[in-house]
C-alpha cells in the first residue's frame, strides 16, 4: 500500500473478494475509504485493507447476538477450524483452476484432431459442393 491508498479494484484483489463486496464494506463502514479526485472523476481510496480471514473472524466474534460464537474456550477452536476451512477452500479453488486449464487444453486438442480428420476425408466433395455443382 502506498501513501495514496489503493483503489477498490486493488483492494478487492488483495482481499480476495469482488469489487462489489468492497463497495458494500465501505457502505457498511467495515472499511474506511475516502473520495478523492481521480483521472476520470471521483473515486474511492482505501488506506487500510482487511485480511479476509481476520475480517470473517471479527464478524463472527462481534456478532454474538445471532449465536454464531460464544465467548468461552470453544471460540478459539472454532476460529482455528474456520481458518483451516478457508485454507482448504482456497486449495480446492486452486485445484479447480488447474483442472479447468487442463480441460481447456484437452478440448482444444480434440478440436484440432477433429479438424485433421476432416482434412483427411475420403476425397469426395462436401455436401454443399455436391448440391451446388454446375450442371453441364
Amino acid at each position: 500500500m502506498t501513501k495514496q491508498g489503493v483503489t477498490i479494484a486493488q483492494a478487492a484483489l488483495e482481499m480476495g473478494v469482488s469489487t462489489r463486496t468492497v463497495r458494500r464494506y465501505i457502505k457498511a463502514g467495515k472499511i474506511q475509504a475516502e473520495l478523492v479526485e481521480g483521472p476520470f472523476g471521483e473515486e474511492y481510496r482505501i488506506y487500510q485493507i482487511l485480511d479476509k480471514k481476520t475480517e470473517i473472524l471479527q464478524k463472527n466474534t462481534v456478532d454474538n447476538s445471532f449465536g454464531q460464537l460464544s465467548s468461552d474456550n470453544g471460540e478459539t477452536e472454532q476460529s482455528q477450524n474456520m481458518i483451516q476451512m478457508l485454507d482448504y477452500i482456497k486449495e480446492l479453488q486452486e485445484k479447480n483452476l488447474a483442472l479447468a486449464a487442463q480441460f481447456g487444453a484437452a478440448s482444444e486438442r480434440v478440436n484440432n484432431l477433429e479438424n485433421q480428420i476432416k482434412l483427411l476425408g475420403d476425397g469426395k466433395k462436401s455436401w454443399w459442393q455436391q448440391l451446388f455443382k454446375k450442371s453441364k
